[in-house]
């Protein structure tokens, strides 16, 4: 009797569920990317909505003159009309509009944009500073 030689079924099935564990392990780190990528988009959104809202502060400072002569409700709505809600330019889906303000004391101002994040995700409230030359 010659022995037959080649992998038993036993070996073929324990090599099909390595592979699998390595594929699934490839799907979930691929997972993982794109739930960054698409973090890191809605944070550069984020710095550009903010950025936003200071030239828009800085263009009402132009107008008025004076940093008590800002309409800052005034701003803050146009500014949340097209970041947040208007159909056509609201691309920061992921943010809470009510949560989401411009504030100022003074000639310093504070922009918050409040990102609707994950539970693992470690920054959902951006806040941004900066002021403008006051009046002497």
């Amino acid at each position: 009797m010659s022995r037959q030689q080649g992998f038993s079924l036993v070996e073929s099935l324990v090599a099909l569920v390595i592979l699998s564990v390595g594929l699934i392990s490839v799907a979930a780190m691929q997972l993982k990317a794109l739930q960054s990528a698409h973090s890191g988009y809605q944070h550069a959104l984020a710095n550009v909505a903010a950025i936003d809202a200071q030239e828009r502060i800085w263009a009402a400072f132009a107008g008025s003159g004076a940093c008590s002569d800002i309409p800052l409700s005034t701003v803050e709505s146009a500014w949340k009309n097209h970041w947040f809600t208007h159909p056509e330019t609201a691309v920061l889906t992921h943010a809470d509009a009510s949560r989401s303000q411009l504030s100022g004391l003074g000639c310093q101002f504070t922009i918050t944009v409040y990102l609707l994040t994950a539970a693992n995700d470690d920054a959902g409230e951006l806040v941004y500073n900066f002021s403008l030359p006051s009046q002497s």
